[in-house]
């Protein structure tokens, strides 16, 4: 007789990798989704802008060439007689997700715009993916962190922002901190350090050193609050902090040391009447101009009233925050990332907070990061967190006032918006900015969800359901909202310029070599010489040497001596 298998177990197996498995593959579809403009249909790009278009995609077609020819991207021999590419940091030549793009199977030579339309969602996902880990490492529930891991990949910062090295640097944020607070709760505290340290090391190898610079404010401050905890030095934190540290540096140093020394031979392009070099500070006068304008705090609520810097996360969000801080305040974790979600406000107003400029002052590398608005992203990331703890602890405390409270102010707020609109449509003077009607109109529906849900007439799944579709529909009108149709023409003005030039660069390489050209930026504004693999004595760069800027190399002798042998009109 044939044995009888207990199909049992078998089940216990499967429940259990689903478990694991469908909340990641949940919020990839959800990205995937939420981005369909660019990956369910052929009509928009997530590209079509001028630093996008002008920069950035000749860096990504220049490292995929350079990959498929076997080749490692360190040094750009086509700009400008020349440059290290690794040493700018920006265009990302150390960070493995893009060298994972640039193996993809090339069209003709190029770069496939699918590949770049997945990449970004990619990107949306893996943040999405670890700020889940995160809130269910703090023992939130499965459903809270997934409508947290949306909150922080699709909306706030990251939802709003396109540019890839940037992105690249602040997805890893929520493991750092997983993996610091795990140290800090005793948890493997020095393994965890390690972790926590390489994984900072990745955000550094992204591109960008701006949001490393912002987290690195936000986790020091967590380890000076874990340090100083009970009012005397831990050195047993003491020891993870260095631990941290070291394998921060370990896992960075491949794209920190040949930018420090890059940095050290160059001058940057950072607003400021000049260039400046690397010991030379950024003016404060820049950071004032890149601060978030005050008058931007309105858009923590209403959409599109900003400048520099969106804080804008959505009223579902803002409002299971809030909850969060006033249900949960005992709990540690939420007191926190209050403190995060603050102080990256605070930080972010720049030329109004008076701490900013005191940190500006004291501590290096701060004065390089010149957008304090972007440090709005410390803000979203703290909100983000705490919606899980508001969404868990909404119905702990059914004696509690707050849920109450929360119904009437989001109730207030949808009626106020909706009377001032009908007055505007009254008076015939619409609105510049309407967005905000959705946005009231969430609120109501936010309202309503929330009255049902303390009442127990909407089961708690079915509740948190609702709430995340409301989040997200706050979020699809900001993320992506102005990408232009292909069919818009007169807004679809930057890539068409990158395939016009095609015949030029035909000719050019049939000439006798060696071939060394130059352009106006008027006419071609993007890397020529990036784009198409030829030599280009010019192209668009955020930094030069300081040698070649001491050269009067925009002189007719210079020129002849660099070889300039061509121009292009």
């Amino acid at each position: 007789m044939e044995p009888v298998t207990d199909p049992i177990p078998e089940r216990g197996v499967r429940r259990r990798w689903l478990s694991r498995l469908g909340p990641p593959l949940l919020l990839f579809l959800i990205c995937a989704g939420f981005f369909w403009k660019i990956v369910l249909t052929n009509q928009y790009t997530w590209l079509e802008s001028p630093d996008l278009a002008n920069q950035v995609l000749p860096w990504l077609q220049f490292q995929a060439g350079e990959w498929h020819r076997g080749r490692a991207p360190l040094w750009d021999p086509y700009q400008w007689g020349g440059q290290s590419l690794i040493g700018q940091a920006q265009p990302g030549v150390a960070y493995p997700l893009n060298w994972i793009l640039f193996s993809l199977p090339l069209k003709d030579g190029w770069l496939r715009q699918a590949w770049l339309h997945w990449y970004f969602v990619v990107i949306h996902f893996m943040a999405a993916l670890f700020a889940y880990l995160l809130c269910r490492d703090l023992k939130r529930s499965r459903a809270a962190s997934i409508a947290a891991g949306c909150a922080f990949a699709l909306g706030g910062w990251i939802g709003t922002t396109d540019w890839p090295q940037m992105l690249n640097s602040a997805v890893w944020t929520p493991l750092v901190f997983l993996f610091a607070l795990r140290s800090l709760r005793g948890e493997r505290p020095v393994a965890s350090a390690a972790a926590g340290g390489a994984f900072f090391g990745l955000a550094w190898l992204g591109g960008h050193h701006q949001i490393p610079v912002f987290v690195s404010l936000a986790v020091g401050g967590l380890w000076l609050h874990g340090f100083f905890r009970d009012r005397r030095p831990n050195w047993r934190v003491g020891r993870a902090a260095v631990v941290f540290l070291v394998f921060l540096g370990l896992v960075s140093a491949l794209q920190t040391l040949p930018s420090y020394e890059y940095g050290k031979l160059s001058k940057r392009w950072v607003g400021a009447e000049e260039p400046k070099g690397w010991n030379e500070p950024v003016p404060y006068n820049v950071h004032s101009q890149y601060s978030l304008i005050p008058t931007s705090l309105v858009a923590i609520v209403l959409p599109g009233y900003n400048r520099n810097a969106d804080p804008f996360i959505g009223v579902a969000a803002l409002t299971m925050a809030l909850l969060a801080v006033a249900l949960a305040w005992k709990d540690r974790c939420v007191r926190i990332f209050a403190a995060i979600a603050a102080g990256g406000l605070l930080f972010s107003l720049g030329r109004n907070n008076v701490f900013h400029g005191v940190l500006y002052a004291v501590l290096p590398m701060v004065e390089k990061a010149r957008s304090p608005s972007f440090a709005v992203f410390i803000y979203h990331f703290g909100i983000a967190v705490l919606t899980a703890y508001g969404i868990d602890h909404f119905l702990r405390q059914p004696e509690s006032p707050w849920p109450r409270r929360a119904v009437r102010a989001l109730l207030a707020f949808g009626a106020a918006a909706f009377t001032i609109l009908a007055a505007l449509a009254v008076s015939q003077k619409p609105p510049g900015e309407d967005r905000f009607a959705v946005i009231a109109l969430g609120a109501l529906f936010l309202a309503a969800l929330l009255y049902g849900w303390r009442r127990g007439n909407v089961a708690h799944g079915t509740a948190v359901l609702l709430l995340t579709g409301l989040m997200l529909m706050e979020f699809g009108n900001l993320s992506g909202i102005f990408w232009p149709n292909r069919e818009e023409r007169a807004r679809n003005p930057y890539l068409s310029k990158l395939a016009r030039d095609s015949e030029v660069a035909g000719y050019l390489r049939g000439l006798p070599w060696p071939v060394r050209m130059e352009a106006s930026d008027e006419e071609i504004p993007y890397p020529f010489g990036d784009w198409y693999g030829i030599d280009q004595f010019g192209g668009f760069v955020a930094s030069l040497p300081v040698n070649l800027l001491r050269l009067p190399w925009h002189t007719v002798r210079a020129k002849q001596i660099f070889g300039v042998n061509y121009t292009v009109k």
